[in-house]
């Protein structure tokens, strides 16, 4: 019997959707000018300490074991773009026989 998979999408926070949706109908050569006014100090300031303060209320105030699953990914992520080059300059040079 086939179970249905049911998938989650991440919820955005709206300024986030508004971003991405005013990024999304720019020109190529506008978007420098439109990520210099919007990509601030202040502007990431603010919108990382809302993120974190948020975070801590849903998940660490809860009692949640998501941190842990977070924290895991991020490592796992973070080994694996540090690796990368080095794994793909083993491959090609596998690839035209210098290995």
């Amino acid at each position: 019997r086939a179970r249905s998979v049911v998938t989650r999408t991440r919820a955005r926070s709206p300024a986030m959707s508004q971003f991405l949706r005013q990024l999304g109908s720019l020109k190529v050569k506008e978007v420098p000018k439109f990520l210099q006014d919007k990509v601030t100090v202040a502007n990431v300031t603010n919108h990382t300490t809302k993120f974190l303060a948020e975070y801590k209320v849903k998940y660490i105030d809860a009692g949640s074991p998501m941190p842990i699953y977070h924290v895991m990914a991020g490592v796992f992520v973070t080994a694996y773009i540090t690796v990368w080059p080095t794994e793909y300059r083993h491959m090609m040079a596998a690839k035209n026989g210098h290995h």
